[in-house]
C-alpha cells in the first residue's frame, strides 16, 4: 500500500473517532447504561474511543516520518 494512501486513512479515522465521540449519539443526556466494569456509557465510551486516537496517532507519527524519509531520498 502507499504510504500517502495509509496516513490518509489513519487522518480520516481520527476525524471519525473526535466526530463519533461528540454526536448525539453518545453524548445524550442522561444516559449511563450500558455498564462496563461499573462505569456508565459515556464514560468507558470516551476511554475507548481516546485509547483508539493514541494508538492511530502513534502509527500516524511512524507512516508520516517514513514518508517524509522516503520524499527526502526522492529529491
Amino acid at each position: 500500500m502507499n504510504l500517502k494512501y495509509i496516513w490518509r486513512i489513519i487522518v480520516l479515522a481520527v476525524f471519525l473517532c473526535a466526530a463519533i465521540q461528540f454526536s448525539p449519539l453518545v453524548m445524550d443526556e442522561n444516559k449511563i447504561a450500558p455498564y462496563f466494569l461499573g462505569m456508565p456509557f459515556t464514560l468507558w465510551f470516551g476511554i475507548l474511543i481516546s485509547l483508539l486516537i493514541i494508538i492511530l496517532t502513534a502509527i500516524g507519527g511512524y507512516i508520516f516520518s517514513r514518508l517524509k524519509s522516503e520524499e527526502l531520498k526522492d529529491n
